[in-house]
């Protein structure tokens, strides 16, 4: 029983990742008249923030518009969970931003469509603490689709075959479709700006200007993502390639406690993550997906290293001493005391791994 509820409990940062419950709008709107609220927004969190010192505004926007959506204790250990009294401002300040809340994709300047709030819950979570990014935005999305046919085959190839209809689907549809592959992509770009400073405004206004500017706007995303998330690459290497998206994914933390916690892996005799034969197939020929995605997009370039420098590594924002008590995940669980279920759900199944670990020890 524990082990379940340690499994439904890390199955809600997967929901993250899907759809939410709100409506979709007939019509995407533009994504500058989406960032003309956004910036209205921003305002109110500049203002919030200078009166409650202890406050980002980053984190106090991106809650806002995420929370509704992502109404989960897990949400919270990514950036520390939303301001109920913030919330109650915006609302009696300006109303009329309530619907940015329920939006679903908004029209980029490039063309596509995108998914806009996964959009910001993904960068938020390059900005946050707690939660990889990863697992919180394509890892996430990789697992959700590799879910789809487990136990199909363990034959990569027939599971590849079998995803790649739904793999970046253009038309909405799938477990993976085009609206969540650019959330995914743009928002580790746009959450490296984050962290540099800009507002998410400017971030997302920054981001999309220079893709539409550019000669190749899927080329110029790609490039920046696998500058970003893989320290630059030959995607000309299919191989390669492959090895490293699947070494990326599979390395991360959050990714292998979510495999534990939901039973697609366990805990083999030399105390490693194992993943279960009916999902290894599946789960490799979702990430070659990712890859060959990539590698089309560029063409099979040579992606370089980000170059070093102070922005790579930003400092984090000074906390006034007499408010370090009350920042980060300590504060969270004072607005929202549900945020301790979410992290007994993770620490069950952290402990469900080192135990079966000291089970196999124990029969040696």
């Amino acid at each position: 029983m524990i082990r379940r509820f340690a499994a439904a409990v890390m199955a809600l940062c997967l929901a993250a990742l899907a759809a939410g419950p709100f409506a979709a709008r007939a019509e995407s709107p533009a994504l500058e008249d989406t960032l003309e609220d956004v910036r209205r927004l921003e305002d109110l969190a500049e203002g919030w923030a200078g009166e409650h010192p202890g406050s980002d505004p980053v984190t106090l926007t991106v809650n806002y518009l995420c929370e509704a959506r992502y109404d989960d204790p897990l949400w919270s250990l990514v950036l520390g969970g939303g301001d109920e009294n913030f919330r109650a401002h915006v609302q009696q300040a300006d109303p009329g931003l309530e619907a940015l809340r329920s939006l679903r994709t908004v029209t980029l300047p490039t063309g596509e469509d995108v998914d806009f709030l996964h959009l910001v819950a993904a960068a938020g979570a390059g900005y946050g603490y707690g939660m990889p990014q990863i697992v919180c935005s394509w890892g996430g999305d990789c697992v959700q689709l590799a879910a789809s046919v487990q136990g199909l085959s363990e034959d990569v190839p027939v599971c590849y075959e079998a995803l790649s209809v739904s793999f970046g689907d253009p038309g909405g549809s799938g477990y993976f479709p085009l609206s969540d592959w650019l959330a995914d992509v743009d928002g580790v770009n746009v959450g490296q700006r984050l962290t540099e400073g800009q507002s998410l405004s400017a971030a997302l206004e920054g981001y999309y200007s220079e893709l539409a500017a550019a000669g190749d706007p899927a080329a110029a995303r790609s490039e920046a993502f696998v500058a970003a998330q893989f320290g630059g690459a030959d995607t000309g290497d299919a191989e390669g390639f492959r090895a490293l998206v699947w070494e990326t994914f599979f390395s991360d933390a959050g990714v292998q406690l979510f495999l534990l916690a939901n039973e697609y892996a366990g805990v083999n005799e030399e105390n490693q993550t194992a993943i279960n034969p009916d999902m290894q197939a599946p789960l490799e020929a979702a990430c070659m997906l990712a890859a060959d995605r990539l590698a089309a997009d560029l063409d099979g370039a040579v992606v370089a290293p980000p170059a070093p420098g102070p922005e790579a590594t930003p400092a984090p924002t000074p906390v006034p001493q007499e408010q370090e008590a009350e920042a980060g995940l300590w504060a969270a669980v004072r607005r929202d005391p549900g945020l301790l279920l979410g992290a007994m759900g993770l620490l069950a199944a952290a402990f469900l791994a080192v135990a079966a670990a000291l089970w196999r020890l124990r029969d040696r």
